[in-house]
């Protein structure tokens, strides 16, 4: 990445062209603002980009995932006892385990950065109607979801190349470059530790407004929390059994807020009690995810809403929600037993059970869910992902036609010699 800056030394600048919607700049030189502009209002730039980032890891990721699911349905490899033929590296359950999650969040990730998208869009117009409200909660989102976007992407792209095998690591997979690309994403536009501070003021500050009885914009935010925390003081949450949980998506959400304002409400306490923001720091980052984990799955059942109830695609997508949730609850276990009344030793047991078998049903729909993505064999540069499945044919094609293997790479192997090895074999070091 390139940055730049222009020093202008005795340059005068007339009035007429300076930006001064809501910084003015008097003829004689004094600076103001007006008195009824919100001073994040500048945020909203810094939050078109975030929207940007987040639709860019969704698209980068699904690039990844379809490689990586493609050349495990076709790589073989150890014999089952059952068969003539060596399984398809797809077929073992850990690679599925680190594969499937993978699309599923995917999925997930496209939806969260259309809808997203479309709430940026919404608080823009009201910010043009001079209403500032929106514009914390919106803040506070952008910096969870950049976060969390890139975060899984790029965690993702490497889960996919080292799948792959050796093959994931050659420059013919394609993911090194994905990878490369992809990793100044978890720094530029805020350093992802950093952001999870922002998130975490606000989540903090509404908590502390709750408490002490004052008015709280309407928001996706302060609706779970108001849910949640009547009062301010955290209520206990309903105990489901895993089953219920399963084929019930507002409990799935439900169980997921309740998730993050418990973890909201204990680190209040715990600051009201002494323990300083840099003492908090941990805890912040737990809970900058596990709020951007709600909004990740709500966004993605809001998405799957405006498909029709008869459409043969909604049964395959609730099911990658579902797993989503469920992945979700068995990476952080431990969020789990802190929740007041919620879990129990065997329930989680049931929820790591309930994903495995999950995961193994979606399995067969791996490679079409990838292939959904939609991105041409162009755009991957990758001879493991082809849509045509000639995975070997094609990694051989592309190294024959490096110039070392060509006709001329005699040639080029002795201009190489001369000018690089022949001088050090022969100096007199």
């Amino acid at each position: 990445m390139d940055n730049g800056f222009l020093l202008l030394n005795r340059v005068r600048v007339p009035r007429i062209n300076l930006l001064q919607r809501y910084i003015s700049v008097s003829p004689e030189g004094k600076v103001s603002r007006p008195a009824n502009v919100d001073p994040k209002v500048a945020y909203g730039t810094m939050v078109y980009v975030r929207t940007q980032i987040v639709r860019n890891m969704s698209q980068v990721l699904a690039k990844a995932t379809t490689i990586a699911v493609r050349y495990a349905a076709v790589r073989r490899q150890f014999k089952d006892q059952k068969s003539a033929l060596e399984s398809p590296v797809l077929d073992y359950s850990m690679v599925q385990y680190r594969l499937i999650p993978l699309v599923a969040q995917n999925y997930a990730m496209f939806a969260t950065s259309q809808a997203f998208l479309l709430h940026y869009q919404q608080s823009m117009l009201e910010l043009d109607r001079g209403n500032f409200a929106p514009l914390k909660e919106l803040h506070a989102t952008a910096c969870g979801l950049k976060r969390w976007t890139s975060d899984v992407a790029i965690a993702g792209i490497d889960t996919c190349r080292h799948v792959c095998g050796g093959h994931g690591f050659s420059q013919f997979s394609g993911l090194n470059e994905f990878y490369g690309n992809a990793y100044p994403n978890i720094i530029w536009e805020g350093d992802n530790y950093v952001l999870s501070q922002q998130t975490a003021r606000y989540l903090i500050s509404q908590v502390r407004a709750l408490r002490a009885g004052k008015p709280v914009a309407e928001n996706q935010t302060t609706t779970y929390l108001k849910r949640h925390m009547p009062g301010g003081q955290l209520q206990a949450l309903a105990q489901r059994s895993v089953d219920e949980l399963i084929n019930n998506a507002d409990a799935q959400l439900d169980l997921l807020a309740f998730r993050a304002a418990s973890m909201v409400s204990t680190l209040v306490d715990n600051m009201d009690a002494g323990q300083s923001w840099n003492q908090s720091l941990v805890a912040i980052q737990r809970l900058c995810d596990a709020h951007s984990d709600f909004i990740v799955a709500s966004y993605f059942r809001q998405h799957l809403s405006t498909l029709a109830h008869s459409s043969p695609l909604l049964p395959h997508l609730n099911k990658l929600a579902t797993l989503l949730f469920l992945y979700t609850l068995e990476q952080h276990s431990s969020d789990l037993f802190r929740m007041p009344n919620a879990f129990t030793p065997k329930m989680v047991a049931e929820v790591e059970r309930s994903l495995a078998k999950i995961i193994e049903e979606v399995r067969f729909q791996a490679v079409p869910l990838v292939d959904a993505f939609g991105i041409s064999d162009f755009r991957l540069n990758s001879a493991l992902g082809r849509s045509d499945g000639k995975v070997y044919d094609n990694y051989l094609k592309w190294a024959m036609e490096d110039p070392l293997n060509t006709e001329s790479g005699e040639v080029v192997r002795k201009q190489w010699f001369d000018q690089y090895y022949k001088p050090v074999l022969h100096s007199r070091l």
